[in-house]
């Protein structure tokens, strides 16, 4: 069960505590709650994101991964499609080895259907951020994306890991994975 908390700030002989108290239900062990303050990875990429078939897919999903690829490419860039059989064949390899690793797409590519149809073409079963979405020009100045395809990896707090792991997989392959 998730539910929001509110601090409350209660002065009891002149000490100061601070409650927080469930507005509804009760916490069980292992229930996620949500303080209302957003996670590293909602700042980062917002709350929803959507897989190669453009279905909707919460960013929480995200929340278990050590490590995230955040890749950057269009589908009209030859460069973009020289690169993303390396990193599609890297990514299924460390998911078949249950490595916790996930990739974000963050679409160049001029339409949503464009960008779809990209992912499926190339079999990126990644998650992406919807296009168009303005989480990606904040992406795109974070980390100082200037061209494409640029690959960063970041921890589940948003730590940089590797600014350069489109050069990593291109050498290394799935074995990159433990450079990051």
């Amino acid at each position: 069960m998730r539910m929001k908390l509110h601090n409350r700030i209660v002065l009891i002989n002149g000490c100061c505590l601070i409650l927080l108290v469930a507005v509804a239900g009760h916490v069980a062990a292992g229930d996620a709650v949500d303080t209302g303050f957003p996670s590293a990875l909602e700042e980062l990429f917002g709350r929803r994101l959507v897989d190669a078939e453009g279905r909707n897919i919460s960013t929480a999903e995200l929340a278990d991964k050590e490590k995230i690829g955040i890749y950057f490419s269009a589908q009209w860039c030859p460069p973009c499609r020289t690169f993303t059989p390396h990193l599609v064949e890297a990514y299924h390899q460390l998911k078949e080895e249950g490595k916790s690793f996930e990739v974000v797409f963050v679409s160049w590519d001029r339409s949503s259907e464009d960008m779809l149809q990209y992912m499926r073409d190339y079999d990126m079963n990644f998650l992406a951020l919807p296009h168009g979405d303005q989480k990606a020009d904040e992406l795109k100045s974070r980390f100082g994306v200037r061209g494409i395809p640029r690959l960063v990896i970041v921890d589940s707090s948003g730590k940089v890991l590797s600014d350069n792991a489109r050069g990593q997989v291109t050498q290394l392959g799935k074995d990159a994975y433990d450079r990051w």
